[in-house]
């Protein structure tokens, strides 16, 4: 029921945000819609599963957690330096005799790049997340050979994640 979920998710901001501050993410929140698209449990008991299957794997998914939110920023950057540099040889080709000075409008350019990217790094971090979900599910659920999980994905979160 999308109500019950919208009051859910309205509580944990109202409750759990202060003591718990993030910044505006609310990894509880996240992880517990994962769960319910995963499995098609309630929202309540996706985020008790949630933070559990978290909990077993902390060390594993704080290390693949840390390295994408490096991988999010370096993203963002990268969105906003190329979306001011194409918009600075654009306003110097068309509008340089009609402009006093192109930084008052490239820095306007850079501060909303910079928010856009941020919204379109965030599905890509929930991508991440989702997929890392699955795999730590999936790893848990079934034993090596009978996993979903194709081997090169198995080899570099084995590498790349503490166990």
């Amino acid at each position: 029921n999308l109500s019950t979920v919208s009051f859910v998710s309205i509580a944990i901001r109202i409750f759990c945000a202060p003591k718990y501050p993030t910044y505006g993410h609310y990894p509880l929140e996240e992880n517990a819609y994962i769960q319910t698209a995963i499995f098609g449990s309630s929202f309540c008991t996706s985020a008790k599963e949630s933070f559990f299957l978290i909990l077993r794997n902390a060390a594993r998914v704080g290390a693949i957690t840390y390295v994408s939110g490096g991988v999010v920023f370096v993203g963002k950057v990268f969105i906003c330096t190329l979306t001011t540099g194409i918009s600075y040889f654009a306003l110097d080709h068309y509008l340089r005799n009609e402009l006093y000075s192109l930084i008052g409008p490239l820095v306007f350019i850079a501060f909303i790049s910079w928010f856009i990217a941020g919204m379109f790094m965030s599905i890509y971090d929930m991508g991440i997340a989702t997929i890392l979900q699955c795999f730590v599910a999936d790893e848990e659920m079934f034993s090596s050979d009978q996993m979903y999980a194709e081997g090169s994905l198995k080899t570099w979160v084995d590498n790349h994640g503490e166990k």
